[in-house]
Order: structure tokens, then C-alpha cells, then sequence
């Protein structure tokens, strides 16, 4: 039987690699070219949604699956073509390094914006984290 750690080094290791993650996503909009009046335009959260499973041994984490779910209001959204898939693999892999997850399974919901992909949230164990905050299943 797997040994999941304790809930609250998961809860915190995760919660702060969501907000590195979440500093660097900003930082990477601002670099970008804004508005006409040279304001970032946030586009938020939209875009196709990919659940992507992982299994972690070593520190080593293997993509085992892509599901999508297509936004609200939104059609089918099929598979992701081969760059996307690249862009999700490397920014679940770099979430879970930088909550130092090292074995066992994870789940993260990803976007895929117009600006890059932003990670919505991630399960490891019983805890889910999101950008807006932590929770144990």
C-alpha cells in the first residue's frame, strides 16, 4: 500500500509552488506586448481545460493520461495537438517539482490561454489545490 505524506507539508509545498507558478505566469504576461494603450491585457482563464495524470517515482513523473473539458459555453475540444501536449507535459512536470512531490499520483487542470498555460489546479494524495486556495478531499 502507498504512504501518501501528511496532508500539510503536501498542502503547503503545493500551495506554494501554485503561487511561484502563479508569480511567474503574471511576470510572463507583462513581458508581453499590451493593449494599445500598452496595458497587459489579462485574458483570464480561457481556453481549452486538460486534466493531466501523473504518476511520480524518484521525482521522476510520468504522464500516464490527457482528458479535456471544454469551457463553459464551449464545444469539444479533442485531443491536444503534439506542441500543446509538450506545453502541458512540461508544466505539470515543473508544478511538480516545485512542490517537491516525489512519489505517487497527481492531477492537474491546466488551461491552455492565449498568453501560455496556466495551472488551475492539482490533486496529490487527498489534497487538491487551487489557485485560489487548498482543501483536503
Amino acid at each position: 500500500m502507498k504512504h501518501f505524506p501528511d496532508p500539510q507539508p503536501v498542502t503547503e509545498r503545493l500551495s506554494r509552488a501554485l503561487r511561484d507558478l502563479s508569480a511567474v505566469e503574471r511576470w510572463a504576461a507583462h513581458t508581453g506586448t499590451g493593449g494599445p494603450d500598452g496595458a497587459v491585457v489579462d485574458e483570464g482563464w480561457q481556453g481549452p481545460r486538460f486534466g493531466v495524470a501523473t504518476e511520480s517515482c524518484d521525482g521522476m513523473h510520468e504522464v500516464v493520461g490527457i482528458t479535456w473539458s471544454a469551457p463553459a459555453g464551449g464545444g469539444p475540444c479533442g485531443e491536444p495537438a503534439e506542441t500543446d501536449r509538450v506545453v502541458l507535459h512540461s508544466s505539470v512536470r515543473a508544478l511538480l517539482d516545485l512542490a517537491e512531490h516525489e512519489s505517487g499520483p497527481a492531477h492537474t487542470v491546466v488551461v491552455l490561454t492565449a498568453r501560455g498555460p496556466r495551472v488551475l489546479s492539482c490533486r496529490l494524495g487527498g489534497t487538491t489545490v487551487t489557485v485560489t486556495g487548498a482543501g483536503t478531499d
